[in-house]
């Protein structure tokens, strides 16, 4: 058997059981499902199921782990003459268009909506997301230190944008999540950018007059 051709099984067999997973987890929960039911609606063993995956968070959080491999991509691959600002823009466009592209994921939002240790599983693979987009940020930007705090905001902000979008869509706040995505990108401009001077000067931008405290009066010493 080709190489291609055992990757493409071994990508049969890990679709298979996804699919049974997120099927089950949304009928039953996330909690009440077991790994052996899970291989058994797959139609493999227990012991196969941990040669794709580590656990049923592992499993949960595969869209999320393939959408940071997305984003990382994206902030590599933007031009070198890009705005940082607009690099943001472009990763989370990709993002949410990873997001809307996969079959599941309204499922999957459903699923961790219902059970805490689902978001947990969830959350985790998030901050290892962030970690690693914000590694690619600090590559562009030739920063060597892996604490600085300008990648670690940039990455922060870009996962922010994807995951209000992600909800505005999810809840039927906005139909298209680009245009939830846009609308999210827009006033984030608008408060950084259009409301630089209000945040430089909150005082001075409102046009109050701020009031200086009066010299205390001399007391009279008693004789």
């Amino acid at each position: 058997m080709t190489r291609s051709l055992q990757s493409r099984k071994r990508q049969l067999v890990r679709d298979a059981i996804y699919d049974a997973a997120i099927d089950l987890f949304a009928k039953h929960g996330f909690d009440e499902t077991t790994v052996e039911e899970v291989a058994d609606a797959a139609g493999i063993s227990r012991r196969s199921f941990f040669r794709y995956f580590e656990s049923k968070d592992d499993l949960l959080a595969l869209n999320t782990v393939h959408c940071g491999e997305i984003l990382c991509q994206t902030v590599a691959a933007c031009p070198a003459n890009l705005s940082l600002l607009d690099v943001v823009h472009e990763t989370v466009l990709a993002g949410v268009r990873f997001t809307e592209g996969q079959k599941l994921t309204r499922q999957i939002i459903e699923i961790s909506v219902r059970s805490t240790s689902a978001r947990q599983a969830h959350l985790s693979r998030l901050m290892e997301v962030e970690d690693k987009v914000a590694a690619v940020f600090a590559a562009r930007m030739k920063v060597k230190s892996r604490y600085n705090v300008r990648p670690i905001i940039l990455a922060g902000v870009t996962q922010l944008l994807i995951n209000c979008a992600t909800a505005s869509w999810f809840m039927g706040e906005h139909k298209d999540i680009t245009a939830a995505a846009e609308h999210g990108f827009l006033s984030l401009t608008e408060i950084f950018c259009d409301g630089s001077a209000a945040l430089a000067d909150p005082i001075a931008a409102s046009g109050k007059k701020v009031r200086t405290s009066k010299a205390p009066k001399k007391v009279r010493s008693r004789k």
